[in-house]
């Protein structure tokens, strides 16, 4: 009885630790669906500070797929994106269509945004999105020979408007809600198309990270898979607890 009590005891002493040092008890909870967020197109000076406060603030972690030339540009806040653990992957050098480009190009806009990333971060990306989700087989060839997954789609069986269309807070919101399931890929912007939409519009992603956790869901990050998922368009990645 004596042991008993003392494992209590001690179980509720780092809880009470936790709390000082401002971590949660749990950093997942195991019986709940995982959804992954990730942002693509960053980092921006615009948007992604804001992005990585909200997340920070809602102990979320995300996915951020980034375009080489805005990495090279804004560095501190890759390292941010790092710091902060979330996962990186790759978005290309500059959002070119893979499939208008020579396979010269395609593999230039993969092996210099890894460069830029391993400078900046120390790691070279595993994931790879492709820009407008559009891959060849030569590109997807050419990064499973780096030891890469790719490329990593989302969920869409719904297919109303993405925050890149300018939709509105509650636009937003309704896209992520109806998109949500078990091990779902969100698509998000933090540059490119969306910088140009209502500043309020990003009142959304405070209050659909509430939403999405009120339905009963936590949140996870992107991680290679060996098969497809046929959830999140055939990506060769899966949603696990960060």
């Amino acid at each position: 009885m004596k042991s008993k009590i003392a494992v209590m005891a001690l179980a509720a002493l780092s809880l009470i630790l936790a709390l000082v040092a401002g971590a949660p008890a749990s950093a997942h909870a195991a019986d709940k669906p995982l959804i992954g967020l990730t942002f693509d197109d960053g980092p921006s000076a615009e948007r992604t500070a804001f992005v990585l406060d909200v997340l920070k603030e809602k102990n979320v972690k995300a996915t951020f797929f980034i375009q080489g030339s805005h990495a090279q540009q804004y560095p501190d806040l890759v390292r941010r994106i790092r710091d902060e653990g979330h996962v990186i992957g790759n978005h290309s050098w500059d959002h070119a269509n893979f499939p208008e480009l020579s396979q010269a190009n395609q593999k230039q806009e993969v092996d210099r945004t890894n460069a830029t990333l391993k400078t900046i971060t120390g790691t070279t990306p595993v994931l790879m999105r492709f820009p407008f989700g559009n891959s060849t087989p030569y590109a997807l060839k050419y990064i499973r020979s780096l030891g890469m997954s790719g490329g990593i789609q989302w969920h869409w069986e719904v297919g109303e408007p993405g925050d890149f269309e300018c939709p509105g807070a509650a636009g937003v919101q309704k896209y992520v809600l109806d998109e949500v399931a078990p091990g779902a890929i969100i698509l998000l912007h933090d540059g490119n198309d969306v910088l140009s939409c209502p500043a309020s519009q990003w009142d959304y992603l405070s209050r659909t990270i509430d939403a999405i956790r009120a339905k009963g869901y936590e949140f996870g990050v992107v991680a290679p898979s060996n098969k497809p998922s046929a959830l999140n368009e055939g990506s060769y990645g899966v949603v696990v607890a960060p």
